[in-house]
């Protein structure tokens, strides 16, 4: 299973690698010794498995992925080689959030403003920390959302389960990230919220392989990303 976005933020990229499983609750198994590389637009952009987290490879270099470039990764194990291809379309700048009170209360807030489900002109995914822990002195006291704007309009998403509401108090530290998704990466996220998210709702449909751009056999998805993000104190 591959599991790697490249942005266009400057910072060490990370690609992570598991072995896919068959059973229901099964818990995937960490790819280790692995090569790793990212290139594209005249950039080698090699990778080093962390030492306390098998499986994950960061770039030994910082880097941001460029607009307009076909990037390419190449992983080689056990004398098998998997690429995937992807680049990045334009990310659309967002309104800032804003935040209902829950109940009566005035400390505890949940999201009020979130993006459409639909857009004819993006497909968007955001990605939200929440994060108390300075108000709570708990490492647990932090949560992370996700929301998808699609070019689609699937009644599966329409009529899907209902989600938990993130409740946070007043003081929290709230970061967005807004990432571009280009057409076969959005049908990537959207096969997958299929399966998972939206299935148990009214509408389910039968469960399929998901789409995948890697060669060779692999599954999971190579995504070039831009980015745009904000950083909210929430009052």
């Amino acid at each position: 299973m591959v599991e790697a976005i490249l942005t266009d933020e400057l910072k060490t990229q990370e690609v992570s690698l598991s072995l896919s499983y068959n059973d229901l609750n099964g818990q995937p198994v960490s790819v280790t010794g692995a090569e790793v590389r990212i290139t594209g637009g005249g950039a080698i952009l090699d990778f080093a498995e962390a030492s306390s987290r098998p499986g994950t490879y960061l770039s030994t270099q910082v880097f941001a992925a460029q607009l307009f470039t076909n990037y390419t990764l190449e992983i080689n194990w056990e004398g098998e080689t998997y690429e995937a291809e992807n680049s990045m379309v334009q990310v659309i700048p967002f309104q800032k959030w804003t935040f209902n009170k829950v109940g009566a209360t005035d400390s505890l807030r949940t999201i009020a403003s979130v993006p459409s489900l639909y857009s004819p002109h993006e497909q968007a995914m955001y990605e939200v920390d929440i994060d108390w822990r300075h108000l709570a002195g708990s490492d647990s006291a932090r949560a992370k959302v996700f929301y998808y704007t699609f070019n689609t309009v699937d009644v599966n998403e329409l009529f899907r389960p209902p989600q938990e509401t993130v409740v946070f108090p007043k003081g929290s530290i709230v970061i967005v990230k807004k990432h571009s998704l280009n057409p076969a990466f959005a049908a990537y996220c959207r096969a997958l919220l299929m399966e998972t998210e939206w299935q148990g709702g009214v509408f389910d449909e039968a469960s399929s392989s998901l789409p995948t751009n890697v060669s060779n056999g692999g599954v999971g998805f190579f995504g070039v990303c831009a980015v745009v993000s904000d950083t909210i104190i929430v009052n």
